[in-house]
């Protein structure tokens, strides 16, 4: 007997790749080393149920239109993270004539304020020939960086729909960088002013970023299943702050007075000066921050305080298609462009 055909597990990897027309499968550009990645394809089921004079309820089953749903999940790597926020946002501005590169991203306000599309490309070994699925079309509606000082790395979560899977047009590579991902111990925090001087906050321990898009698939009468078009929305930006050792109440403060101070997470793998070609470092800034849950949390050794934030559309996040904008996202890299 001739051994079974398996696929091992510890083989699989995801790839991206930017698309220029949404739907349309590119082969992957880059790796994205993931922890994590739950797609779902499904259809719009039609079910004939006229009556025929029999004793049934269902006739057939006709096929409607088709989507995917997928999550993806992993550690926070500089070079590779661009390409999530880009889609999400959708403004970037790059300078730098060399590494360190810096990528300021903020919301995409100008035309049809439209980021494009990406094909993620799975390889899990089952599928005939090539061994991967390609998911075109992918647009991302939530994206989540996060970090626990005691006990994490710095993580990311996402989650987006796209066109339903089909084989992969080639058998991919994995061709994962060198880059290294970071201790969440490593992030600052600045409260009414940047993480450094007199507005770093030392007693946070914890922190949740997590940038939502409203997302409507669009289908139309073109002889075919698949969307028309997946059209992107408008996007909110939330905080979740965990102060683990408060010397104050100010956290406290800035909800019951309403204050919306300037909130600033930043993170860098520790390399000085920041022109250094190897300076790696993200930092997410929310130039206004509505505080609108802040309670105290007497489970630990420590009185610690919870805290949770809208971010404000506000003027200074804005990006080059001006407007406005909740948030920046300025990420340092040896990418040159996304």
């Amino acid at each position: 007997m001739a051994d079974p055909t398996t696929f091992s597990s510890a083989k699989q990897f995801i790839g991206i790749g930017a698309e220029t027309t949404q739907g349309t499968a590119v082969v992957p550009t880059v790796t994205v080393p993931v922890e994590k990645f739950d797609p779902q394809d499904s259809y719009t089921w039609l079910d004939d149920q006229a009556l025929r004079g029999s004793m049934v309820e269902m006739y057939n089953r006709i096929q409607g239109v088709q989507k995917c749903e997928w999550s993806l999940s992993g550690p926070w790597f500089p070079d590779t993270f661009g390409y999530l926020a880009k889609n999400i946002l959708g403004d970037v501005t790059t300078t730098g004539a060399s590494a360190p590169y810096s990528h300021a991203i903020s919301l995409l306000n100008t035309g049809a304020s439209q980021p494009g599309s990406l094909t993620i490309t799975d390889y899990q070994g089952p599928t005939a020939s090539v061994g991967a699925r390609a998911y075109a079309g992918c647009v991302v509606s939530e994206l989540t960086v996060k970090g626990n000082a005691e006990s994490s790395l710095i993580t990311w979560d996402a989650k987006g729909m796209g066109w339903k899977s089909a084989a992969a047009s080639v058998t991919p590579t994995s061709s994962p960088s060198t880059e290294v991902p970071f201790a969440a111990w490593r992030f600052q925090l600045g409260l009414a002013g940047p993480a450094s001087g007199g507005t770093l906050v030392l007693t946070c321990g914890e922190f949740e970023i997590t940038i939502k898009r409203e997302l409507q698939v669009i289908y139309t009468g073109q002889n075919a299943q698949t969307p028309f078009y997946i059209q992107r929305g408008k996007v909110g930006v939330a905080g979740k702050l965990k102060f683990t050792a408060p010397a104050d109440e100010a956290i406290l403060n800035y909800m019951i007075n309403n204050t919306q101070p300037q909130a600033q997470i930043k993170f860098t793998n520790g390399v000085t000066p920041t022109s250094d070609a190897a300076y790696r470092a993200l930092t997410l800034n929310c130039q206004k921050a509505g505080f609108k849950n802040v309670k105290i949390d007497r489970g630990a050794v420590a009185v610690a305080y919870d805290g949770e934030f809208d971010a404000i559309a506000n003027t200074t996040d804005a990006g080059a298609s001006a407007g406005y904008s909740p948030m920046k996202l300025t990420l340092s890299n040896a990418v040159a462009t996304y």
